[in-house]
């Protein structure tokens, strides 16, 4: 068919076509069933580094495909391209394109929403084809044009609200319409699971050369220069103007400054000096901040914009530049940039720094430095499932990502951006607030951070400040004091301190078994006999026993029938030769009664008298006693009682056994304190402001 406006001859596949825009004059064709007609223009869409292009051809899984038709959406953080692709067995597939990221996507149509755009917030679970998914962004989106062939009618500048879901490797993004949802479902795509016959950089379509359309009366026609790298080169320290001696160089230094450059690196022109900005992130960078003249870019366009400036602004001292290079997980990374956000509530204020840090290999991560402490932290690509981050309460518990996790502290709109410096993934302003919830697993934290358009989930590991003064080279002394515990720094305990606890813990059960099976074992009777209170009255010889073996453990008991009374023995030991081996003493005392209505007792009617012997042979008591109602002796035919004496031998001591297991749990009793203690401080830091 041709082109309604400009008569240029159009390739149409009626199989996928709803919309077509034309290459030559850009216009927006619509096939009915019965005629194309014109609806408008589209605007020319600048080039990007995309390996993808309208025309290009390719296979996803054995299966051939061509690039029909992109659409573009603008807004507020950037944009992001939606390619779609057509098959050659009939089906129809999406790749949305963002950030350097792909994702596979296949498209329907929904005549009734899975949830109002207006009540849904980030952090909320919405439920999909039976699945919840949560919502990571909310925004309202801007086509800003397209080309090539699409399955639908759209209009350039119209506005989309949308909403950016996941759930673990699954992607969504629900574009709100008058007439329903356009819902895009599909997942991550990974490195070379897409093969393109050729890239759009092979086939000169790509920001890698500079793009020019020259208008030829009614029909335009591409135009392909190659890029002059010296042009305007200047030095990123001193902005001297630099000539790069071999184009392909990667790496110079400035005659000027000695400083040495990476010629690799995105570069930028400032929009206030002038200056070339280096931009470590590449694509991914969306702001920077000139390091000449303090001026804040926006880099999501093709040409900078000016977003604010921080020359006036007191620069923070902290201990880490931008541009300063250190080593962490066998990388080498650079920090890329500097932001410091500060938090007040009934207390005080706290201010936290997060340095940005970019590794050409492993792409971004965030040190985060607050009251002295340490953590690395990295942006989640799945994300915790089952846990509604808005709605965490305090020390409320989830198990996410293998691990148990605890809310340490909520905060809602009361973070608040105070200084940006280098290059960020997003467009940060100095006054930006945004809200949080931090969650603990020591030496993790998991966070989610939100505004009122998107949701992130970051997970950070406590670093050692001797870790972080390594990596960097430098002294330890050049970091700040550490102050309190962080929310997930680890307690610094040894590996055995680590266990003491259960290994304590288990000796101590260990020793009150003994104990048991002690008392248990009372040894081999080898005596039993009574003595009458006349025969202890003035001094008797008991009948004698045997010990079978010398060093044994023997055991005495003696036993009185006492009521509101006491006897008391002194005794000895005495061999068959008549001598005293050992003395002892004894007493049997047992009183009862009541007191305002209720019974009471204290005492025994026996006791026992432990005692070993050095040689195995025939041994005898010698005893002479007392006893009385009261605190004085009083006559032996009115007070006293018949004793009654069983004598053992080999019988076990409990009272060591005892003695280990109350030692054992008074070991594991301190280290259990000083946990406490140790998290005693930890949650002392915690901020209980539930978010609502």
């Amino acid at each position: 068919m041709n082109c309604p406006s400009c008569g240029a001859g159009l390739e149409v596949d009626n199989r996928f076509a709803r919309l077509v825009v034309c290459a030559y004059c850009n216009s927006s064709i619509v096939l009915d069933e019965k005629a194309a007609r014109l609806t408008g223009k589209m605007a020319v869409l600048d080039p990007t580094p995309s390996p993808f292009f309208v025309g290009a051809t390719g296979a996803f899984k054995n299966q051939r495909f061509t690039v029909l038709g992109r659409a573009r959406y603008g807004y507020a953080k950037g944009f992001w391209d939606e390619w779609y692709l057509g098959f050659e067995n009939g089906k129809k597939m999406w790749i949305g394109e963002d950030e350097g990221k792909y994702t596979l996507e296949k498209a329907r149509q929904l005549r009734k929403p899975p949830a109002s755009f207006e009540d849904v917030k980030p952090g909320d679970r919405v439920k999909i084809a039976g699945k919840r998914f949560l919502v990571e962004e909310k925004d309202v989106a801007e086509l800003e044009g397209a080309e090539g062939q699409l399955p639908f009618e759209i209009v350039q500048g119209e506005t989309v609200p949308f909403l950016d879901l996941r759930l673990g490797k699954q992607f969504a993004t629900m574009e709100y319409e008058e007439e329903g949802v356009r819902l895009f479902l599909g997942r991550g795509l990974r490195s070379g699971e897409i093969e393109l016959d050729r890239t759009a950089q092979e086939a000169g379509a790509s920001s890698a050369v500079a793009d020019e359309r020259k208008a030829s009366g009614k029909k335009r026609e591409r135009v392909v220069r190659s890029e002059d790298r010296t042009q305007g080169l200047k030095c990123y320290a001193c902005a001297a103007p630099l000539e790069i001696p071999d184009p392909d160089a990667e790496q110079m230094t400035c005659s000027y400054c000695g400083a040495d450059l990476d010629l690799t690196l995105r570069r930028v022109e400032c929009a206030s000096c002038g200056a070339t900005v280096p931009v470590r992130g590449g694509e991914e960078a969306c702001s920077v901040v000139c390091a000449h003249c303090g001026s804040q870019l926006d880099i999501t366009e093709g040409e900078p914009s000016l977003l604010g400036s921080l020359a006036d602004a007191r620069r923070p001292r902290v201990p880490f530049a931008v541009g300063q290079t250190c080593v962490l997980k066998g990388e080498t990374y650079a920090v890329a940039g500097h932001i410091r956000t500060k938090e007040k509530d009934y207390e005080g204020t706290y201010i936290s720094d997060e340095f940005l840090l970019h590794s050409k290999k492993a792409g971004y991560c965030w040190l985060i430095m607050e009251k002295g402490h340490f953590s690395l932290a990295e942006e989640l690509e799945e994300k915790a499932p089952a846990f509604q981050a808005r709605r965490a309460r305090p020390k409320s518990r989830f198990r996410a990502l293998g691990r148990k996790w605890t809310v340490f502290e909520t905060c809602r709109d009361n973070v608040e951006i105070i200084w940006v410096d280098g290059e960020l993934p997003w467009v940060a302003r100095v006054g930006d607030r945004n809200s949080y919830a931090d969650c603990i697993s020591p030496p993790y934290m998991l966070s989610a951070e939100w505004t009122s358009s998107e949701i992130e989930w970051f997970r950070a590991a406590y670093l050692p400040r001797e870790q972080v003064a390594k990596a960097f080279g430098i002294p330890e002394t050049k970091l700040p004091h550490a102050r309190g515990v962080a929310p997930n720094q680890p307690a610094d305990v040894s590996p055995f301190r680590r266990q003491a606890v259960w290994v304590m813990g288990a000796f101590a059960l260990v020793f009150l078994a003994l104990s048991g099976y002690a008392w248990l074992q009372q040894g081999k009777r080898v005596a039993s006999f009574t003595v009458s209170p006349e025969a202890y009255a003035l001094e008797t010889l008991t009948p004698p026993f045997e010990i079978g073996s010398g060093g044994a453990v023997c055991e005495a008991r003696f036993t009185a029938n006492v009521n509101n009374a006491w006897v008391y023995l002194d005794g000895a030991v005495v061999n068959d030769r008549e001598e005293v081996v050992l003395d002892f003493s004894t007493q049997m005392s047992y009183y009862h009664g009541t007191s305002g209505g209720e019974s009471w007792s204290e005492g025994s009617q026996s006791d026992t008298v432990l005692f070993k012997l050095k040689e195995a042979g025939t041994y005898r008591f010698l005893l002479v006693g007392q006893a009385g109602h009261g605190e004085k002796p009083e006559a032996l035919e009115k007070a006293g009682k018949p004793v009654a004496i069983e004598v053992r031998e080999g019988a076990v001591l409990v009272r060591y056994y005892l003695a280990g297991a109350i030692l054992c749990l008074i070991a594991a009793g301190v280290e259990v304190f000083r946990r406490f203690l140790f998290e005693k401080k930890r949650w002392g830091e915690s901020l209980f402001e539930t978010d609502d």
